[in-house]
């Protein structure tokens, strides 16, 4: 949930002191990646972003931290939304997509960098508060963003110390622009112009000297001290106050500036310091208060340490420091009101729209139970992307209640182990089992009988996420024999279209020897449980297992199975995905009405889709097939609205994305981005351990190789590539690439039998042959000689051929050769007609091994 009011920009009602000393500093970090400011409370931090941010022309994103925010997906969600807020063509659905996909967070950091790199201006984003960021996940992904951050975004970061990052390389690179407490003070004329502008007094030389002694330019005393002032004070009586540490100072003045105020006005000010943020209405269900609104506009109209948090002025919070003296003094004056006052706060929230700030609030009064009760309504919809909320509130409530809500242990658990917190997952699990061995107090027995099958469950899903599928199908049984429903937790962590991390984990990608082993069983365990949408994903791994030994109808049957189950229970995700796999199949053996005809439809669901998701699969998937097929159109369609570069950040969930990218690059003669993109995406699936993604790279990376003319290295990797698939049996990996492909077969094949080429890794020959002979005219094409193929060429069409090899464009050789463009386009589809291909890359693979350059 997006707290808008975390996204405003704090600004004054007036500016005290034009700080234009530190308005050039500010400047000087769009020149730089990071600014820092650091400095402890009341040095004016806030203020000073605010002020200078209106100095700006362009608009600027900004972010206001709390607590809460050590939670990685709240993180980040906010500061994508202040980045739509500010600069409208972000694209945030795209980066958000990567959420779910990838649990690291890797993904949806590398979709942000992809998407900061499309806004064309000068682009700000401001942290304040950062101090409150202690998450080790958010303080990693902040390194990985800054480190590849790109040149017009500029990060302004403000806290009260300095955060665990990399700054002394950003400081030797040049890429940091820093400020602290030493810089902030106020310098002497500051202080003149700020005592006139305030106080209304006029400080002498001696005056302001002994100001700044005092309080060492610390902007808050000087601002207490003015609050402080009765009418007529002098400059003397001032200064003498000023004595002692800050915090000395500070508690001084705050107690002056407090004991000024009317009683009710004091009991206001106390009961309203346990909201993080404020509204008339709520501080009236609080303190009780009927005048709550008008009080909040007393105290706004003469600056009394408070802060708008909209430009309507309806919601506001305290300064920290103000806030921290009077929390101070309720738990002192009012110790038991303190309980009383969250819980108040607490049913205002619920009852308003804000369950999180209202747990928030039970937990700080140990109202256990009411969290608890809230908590349950809302964990589904929390299940999607906001595991450590949900984390973070059950490790506040103890483990007696949890045990007596058994199910609510078992999302703590799982609540743990989603967050990254494995260890404390597995303690947990440890502890719940001697719980439930324990003779001296026995759990109810439908508590026990939930928390035993529970548990196993847990096992069996956490074992099936970290890929240990043997351990999967063991515990899967163990949970079935004791629950046999099989009926928990299912759906949990879905979005609205049904879409779930598990659904990106297949056995077929790992290993599909593997997959021939586990999925059987997993698919008849789970099968007579009422977690069919499981049972559907188990449906597709073992369809994709299928397709890709080439076992289509096998394929098509079970596929088609998944399908009904995701369609049946409404669920998109599953339906997609299994309808995607089906045109696959119809379009692999020839049935190209069918294939268009399930397409067509999946694009009429699309214009009704939200999830960019699925919508994004579906498009790819159109360009993927219009790029196997050698249909152009769905190819440039999808260029043009994919919004890919070959320069980008790889998100591990995109590898099939950037590997169509960069085929179609080395299909336009762009081969070097292409060869570079390529070897990129190898070292991300070689580090996300992707078996299936690594074999169909290197194929790619040999074809590409090939048109460069790198015969050797083409046969290095080609061979590699056989290597590691011939073991697991993989076929349609190969065979889908076309006739084209068939040929580099051949001619490894050629040089093997001729013993021209020594292998450096084991391939039987007939596994190689077994796969050429499924390319359907690849013999044929094989034994076009040389000579009919060369002397078939026009001479101009041979001169344009050789224009293609080198990378041009079809508009530049129209200028090369000083003809139209389209003169150039009929000579190239001329040369695809006589070297029976559909498109450059295939021309020119068709070329290298006729030997035509």
């Amino acid at each position: 949930m997006i707290i808008a009011t975390k996204l405003h920009i704090p600004r004054s009602r007036s500016v005290l002191v034009a700080r234009s000393r530190l308005t050039r500093r500010l400047h000087e970090g769009l020149d730089r990646t990071l600014t820092l400011i650091t400095a402890p409370a009341g040095y004016g931090k806030t203020t000073l972003l605010g002020e200078w941010v209106m100095t700006l022309e362009n608009p600027v994103a900004w972010v206001s931290h709390d607590q809460g925010d050590n939670v990685r997906m709240r993180f980040w969600a906010h500061t994508i939304a202040a980045l739509k807020q500010a600069y409208p063509s972000f694209d945030e659905k795209d980066v958000l997509r990567h959420a779910a996909e990838d649990p690291s967070g890797v993904s949806l950091i590398a979709a942000l960098v992809n998407g900061l790199h499309r806004i064309s201006q000068t682009t700000v984003l401001v942290w304040d508060d950062f101090h409150h960021i202690e998450e080790a996940s958010i303080l990693k992904g902040v390194n990985y963003l800054l480190e590849r951050l790109p040149s017009h975004v500029h990060l302004y970061l403000a806290g009260r110390n300095a955060p665990s990052l990399p700054l002394s390389r950003l400081r030797a690179e040049n890429r940091l622009n820093r400020l602290d407490a030493s810089d902030l003070r106020f310098a002497s004329d500051e202080t003149t112009e700020f005592f006139a502008n305030c106080g209304g007094m006029e400080l002498s030389i001696e005056d302001v000297a002994a100001v700044q002694k005092k309080t060492e330019g610390w902007a808050a005393a000087m601002r207490l001290a003015v609050l402080s002032l009765h009418e007529h004070a002098d400059p003397a009586s001032l200064i003498r106050k000023m004595a002692g540490t800050e915090r000395d100072i500070s508690e001084y003045f705050f107690d002056e500036v407090f004991s000024r105020q009317s009683e009710t006005m004091q009991q206001f000010l106390l009961q309203t310091s346990i909201l993080e943020r404020m509204t008339g209405e709520l501080c009236q269900a609080v303190t009780y208060i009927d005048e709550s609104d008008t009080y909040l506009q007393q105290l706004d109209k003469e600056s009394l340490f408070l802060m708008a948090l909209d430009d309507r002025r309806e919601w506001y919070r305290y300064h920290h420091l103000f806030r921290q003296f009077l929390t101070a003094q309720l738990k002192m004056r009012e110790p038991r009101q303190w309980k009383l006052l969250h819980m108040a706060a607490g049913k205002w929230l619920e009852e308003n729209g804000y369950p999180h700030e209202a747990v928030d609030h039970y937990l700080a009064a140990a109202g256990y139970e009411h969290a608890l009760s809230l908590i349950e309504t809302i964990a589904q919809e929390l299940m999607s992307n906001e595991w450590t909320t949900l984390c973070t509130w059950l490790n506040a409530i103890p483990d007696t209640l949890l045990f007596a809500r058994p199910m609510m242990l078992l999302t703590k658990l799982a609540s743990q182990y989603m967050s990254g917190h494995v260890e404390a997952a597995t303690d947990g699990y440890w502890r719940a089992i001697r719980r439930l061995e324990e003779d001296t107090d026995p759990l109810p027995p439908v508590v026990a009988e939930t928390l035993q099958a529970g548990l196993v469950f847990l096992a069996a899903f956490r074992t099936f996420m970290d890929r240990d599928y043997e351990y999967a199908v063991q515990f899967s049984q163990e949970y079935v024999e004791k629950h046999p429903e099989g009926d928990f937790f299912i759906g949990f962590g879905s979005d609205g279209d049904g879409y779930h991390p598990v659904w990106d984990i297949y056995v077929s990608d790992d290993s599909l020897r593997l997959a021939e082993q586990v999925l059987t069983p997993l698919q008849s365990i789970w099968s007579e449980t009422r977690n069919v949408l499981f049972v559907a994903h188990l449906y597709i791994d073992f369809g994709k297992m299928q397709y890709e030994r080439n076992r289509l109808v096998e394929a098509e049957k079970v596929v088609r199975q998944a399908y009904h189950i995701g369609k049946s229970h409404n669920n998109k995700s599953l339906a997609t995905i299994a309808a995607l796999w089906l045109a696959r199949i119809a379009a692999v053996q020839g049935d190209e009405e069918t294939s268009n005809q399930i397409l067509q439809e999946l694009a009429q669901q699309t214009s009704k889709m939200a999830n960019p998701h699925l919508s994004g699969k579906i498009a790819s998937f159109r360009a993927m097939l219009g790029w196997m097929q050698g249909e152009e159109k769905p190819v440039r369609q999808w260029l043009r609205k994919c919004g890919l570069r070959f320069r980008d950040e790889i998100p591990v969930s995109m590898i099939k994305e950037y590997d169509l990218l960069a085929a179609i690059l080395a299909e336009q003669g762009k081969i070097e981005e292409a060869a570079a993109l390529t070897e990129r995406l190898l070292f991300v699936a070689k580090e996300a351990g992707r078996q299936s993604d690594r074999i169909r790279l290197l194929v790619h990376k040999s074809r590409i190789l090939s048109l460069q003319g790198k015969i050797a290295d083409c046969m290095d990797v080609l061979e590699e590539a056989l290597a590691l698939a011939w073991p697991e049996g993989y076929i349609r990996t190969f065979v889908d690439e076309g006739a084209a492909f068939g040929q580099l077969l051949d001619q490894y094949i050629r040089l093997r039998q001729n013993q021209h080429r020594r292998p450096s890794h084991k391939v039987p020959l007939s596994y190689v042959k077994r796969l050429l002979r499924l390319f359907p005219s690849a013999d044929r094409e094989a034994s076009i000689s040389h000579e009919r193929t060369a002397a078939a060429l026009t001479a101009k069409e041979q001169t344009v051929l050789r224009l293609m090899e080198t990378g041009m464009s079809n508009k530049d050789i129209a200028l090369k050769l000083n003809v139209s463009l389209a003169t150039v386009k009929t000579h190239i589809n001329n040369i695809y007609g006589k070297l029976q291909t559909k498109n450059r890359l295939q021309a020119l693979e068709r070329a290298r091994t006729l030997q035509l350059f």
